[in-house]
């Protein structure tokens, strides 16, 4: 039997649908119409001569109109698919009347005849809706459907025209079995449809159940043929009434409009190539199966094979390419940038591993070169990431320029190159850092019309023919390089030697060691004072300095393991420990100098300031001690005020409307000062010792610092510190400007607590 089935509506990719309740009005019709066909069946099997006939034939009709209306009902699309679903259904009713037309070309039948027209239109169908699935076209469809044509014509040559040429006639048994084969090619097809769509509608789901009625109905009736039973049983006759109302079914879901709708994010599974096996070799294996009936047969059929086996191999060829390109592509894609088309950090290190075991061999050096463009956020924040995507570009077009045809360019990640070059001699590697340098002189033309001139940072790491450095090692040591630059400046190069080396390896060493100090409370503090009153005389307090004494690495600056805490995310908790025993020994000093106005100045990092606690545990560390909020002050920088937002000043509003005083530290140095002071209340200022250390011997430096001092006063804030003060010239100064309070090593410098009250009294000698 012919199956007349629903296809596409359109292609676009969507989520799998979702079907609801079906309405009262379609339950009753689909109801009513397994009744119609039940009762035609019942009529049939009694009655196969006249009335029941009749009744076979309504019913059977009804459903073909079904199955064509359906499509149109739900505007199903697009419409040329669908007309050759049409065509396949208009010859379903003709079969119903073949019994009046008593006329057999050999073993086939007028409905035999009928059903393989039937077959080609729908085989015409199934072209169409591959095409329209597929959502594509050109050679690899093409192949398709000429080796699905080839297969049919030369299954229709074996089975009709090969017997009228050559004269012989085909066994009726295997018109019969070739029915379950087809009805098997087909039922594999709408499995394959439905993997390629991503989901099994209601409807491709009635369709499958329609065409596995017809195939067991089939295969009852080859079986019957085998054994000889020419007359076919009414009772299977009538069964082809089941698989009809399936497919009416099918047709008249709503979910039938879904057929060509890809479910989104979902891989489509090709079936094209196992369809085209099946129809392709089928064909040609009852070929070599069926007896050969004249010398016309034998060509026609060896044509025939050797046109689908050509077609087959032309298809697969192509197959095998495009998968040679997809790879291709796909290793492209992991190995390149995608903005910029530059090897990724994968692809460096296999090519930068490969370039120094080439240098190896040769004697050669290997240079690398690890360049970070200056001030690139500022380009992101200022005109958007279209206008950096545009400098990332514009750079990765320049750099070649100034490089040798065997140098590696690649994208090491963000606005980081790396280059990677053969030298001779170290000296090479320095004087490609400046032609490097000389390629970022030209501004860069951005969105708008603007421009915009780079500075690159660049970090020079050299690897000799001796040197068994890893290329993990070598860039390593390239970026260290690159920040030291950052540090010195920016817009310049460094290379990486010995004392870059031994910082290196200290920061190493400090990192494997800090986390344990500061667990094990390794960690001290050395306390500087803090002069006012006349001539500086009077004791004010002390600012709290973190100190390090380890057992291994010996006495630590903070200026190198400060920074290090921060990169390892231990500056909240170094933080919190100089907090606790800045406390601690405040209140020990109230109790042994018996001066309760004595107060303590702690620096405060950022991440601290961001930790949503950070006030809280303010509070625990002063009821720990036993202080009130006052006796503190929490040293920021005002940089720190302007990069970190409100979320800062909302923390140190909070602590200062508790109690605690605010000071901002090394004043003058930043970019906002007036700013800071207009947006953020503060109780006190400490004037940054690059102001100071002109005193005395430089006139102009006294006209500014007066200035500084006039603009603070200005805005109410009377608590100032001069930092770095030390010796007599400067404290004259000072006092010359009435600047209240001083810091510096010329009142004492940086002692523990035991040595305090000592050094107190050395301070006020000093001072008188």
């Amino acid at each position: 039997m012919s199956p007349a089935t629903p296809a596409a509506a359109t292609t676009a990719e969507v989520g799998p649908p979702t079907w609801g309740r079906p309405s009262r009005r379609r339950v009753v019709l689909a109801t009513g119409g397994f009744a119609a066909v039940v009762v035609a069946y019942a009529w049939f099997v009694a009655d196969p001569v006249s009335a029941g006939a009749y009744a076979f034939l309504v019913v059977s009709v009804a459903n073909v109109v079904a199955i064509m209306a359906g499509p149109v009902v739900h505007r199903a699309r697009p419409r040329h698919v669908w007309n050759a679903q049409k065509a396949a259904c208009a010859v379903l009713p003709l079969s119903f009347f073949s019994g009046l037309i008593p006329v057999r070309i050999g073993p086939l039948s007028i409905l035999d005849i009928l059903c393989f027209c039937a077959y080609l239109l729908l085989a015409l169908w199934l072209s169409l809706l591959w095409r329209q699935v597929g959502g594509g076209s050109g050679a690899a469809t093409f192949l398709d459907t000429a080796a699905l044509t080839v297969g049919m014509a030369l299954a229709l040559w074996i089975l009709v025209l090969g017997p009228l040429v050559g004269g012989s006639q085909l066994p009726a048994a295997l018109v019969g079995v070739l029915y379950p084969t087809i009805d098997v090619l087909f039922l594999v097809l709408c499995v394959h449809l439905g993997l390629r769509l991503g989901f099994f509608s209601p409807s491709l789901i009635w369709l499958i159940g329609g065409l596995g009625c017809f195939f067991a109905l089939d295969v009852y009736t080859a079986l019957s043929h085998t054994m000889s039973v020419t007359v076919q049983s009414p009772a299977v006759m009538a069964g082809y009434l089941f698989g009809l109302y399936g497919l009416a079914m099918s047709s008249t879901h709503p979910s039938v409009v879904t057929s060509t709708r890809r479910a989104a994010g979902r891989h489509r599974r090709d079936g094209r190539r196992t369809v085209l096996i099946l129809v392709s070799i089928t064909p040609a294996v009852l070929a070599t199966a069926i007896p050969i009936s004249g010398p016309a047969d034998s060509m026609v059929r060896t044509g025939l094979v050797l046109l689908i086996l050509v077609l087959l191999f032309v298809r697969l060829s192509k197959a095998m390419t495009a998968l040679a390109r997809a790879e291709a592509a796909s290793h492209e894609r992991a190995t390149h940038d995608q903005l910029t088309g530059l090897l990724n950090r994968a692809a460096l290190f296999e090519a930068l591993t490969t370039r120094l075991g080439v240098d190896r061999d040769r004697d050669r050096a290997t240079a690398l070169l690890f360049l970070d463009c200056d001030d690139f956020k500022h380009v992101n924040d200022t005109w958007g990431h279209r206008a950096g995507d545009t400098l990332l570009v514009e750079i990765a077009t320049r750099l070649p320029g100034v490089l040798g045809p065997a140098d590696v360019l690649a994208r090491h990640g963000g606005d980081e190159f790396v280059i990677v070059s053969s030298v001779g001699h170290p000296d090479e590697a320095e004087a490609l850092a400046q032609r490097i340098r000389r390629a970022f002189d030209e501004p860069v033309r951005l969105l708008d019309g603007r421009v915009h001139t780079v500075t690159p940072s660049i970090g020079v790491a050299v690897a000799g023919p001796d040197d068994d450095a890893s290329a993990e090692e070598l860039i390593g040591r390239a970026d260290v390089a690159m920040y030291e630059a950052k540090d010195r400046g920016r817009a310049r190069y460094v290379v990486f030697d010995e004392e870059l080396a031994r910082r290196t390896r200290l920061r190493a060493a400090i990192g494997s060691r800090l986390r344990e100090a500061i667990g094990e409370g390794r960690v001290g503090l050395k306390l500087q004072p803090i002069m006012s009153g006349p001539g500086y005389g009077t004791l004010v307090g002390w600012e709290a300095l973190a100190r390090w004494d380890d057992p291994v690495l010996g006495e630590v600056p903070p200026e190198h393991f400060v920074p290090v805490a921060e990169q390892l995310g231990l500056i909240c908790d170094l933080g919190e420990v100089v907090l606790r025993a800045a406390c601690r020994d405040l209140a020990n000093l109230r109790r042994e100098l018996a001066r309760d106005e004595l107060v303590m100045s702690i620096n405060v990092s950022p991440a601290q300031l961001l930790q949503p606690d950070f006030g809280g545990e303010v509070r625990r560390a002063l009821d720990a001690a036993g202080l009130p909020p006052d006796s503190i002050w929490l040293e920021v920088t005002e940089t720190l005020l302007v990069d970190e937002g409100p979320a800062t000043r909302e923390t140190l509003d909070g602590l200062r409307a508790a109690g605690v005083r605010i000071v901002i530290d090394d004043f003058g140095t930043g970019y906002a000062s007036l700013a800071t002071l207009l947006r953020l209340p503060v109780d006190c200022v400490k004037i940054d010792r690059s102001l100071v250390a002109r005193l005395g011997s430089d006139d102009d430096a006294f006209r500014q610092l007066g200035a500084v001092l006039d603009l603070v006063r200005s805005l109410g804030i009377e608590a100032i510190v001069a930092e770095g003060v030390g010796d007599p010239a400067q404290v004259d100064a000072l006092v010359a400007l009435g600047c209240p309070m001083a810091q510096g090593w010329l009142f004492g410098r940086p002692c523990s607590v035991r040595d305090v009250p000592a050094a107190v009294g050395a301070a006020t000698e000093v001072a008188s």
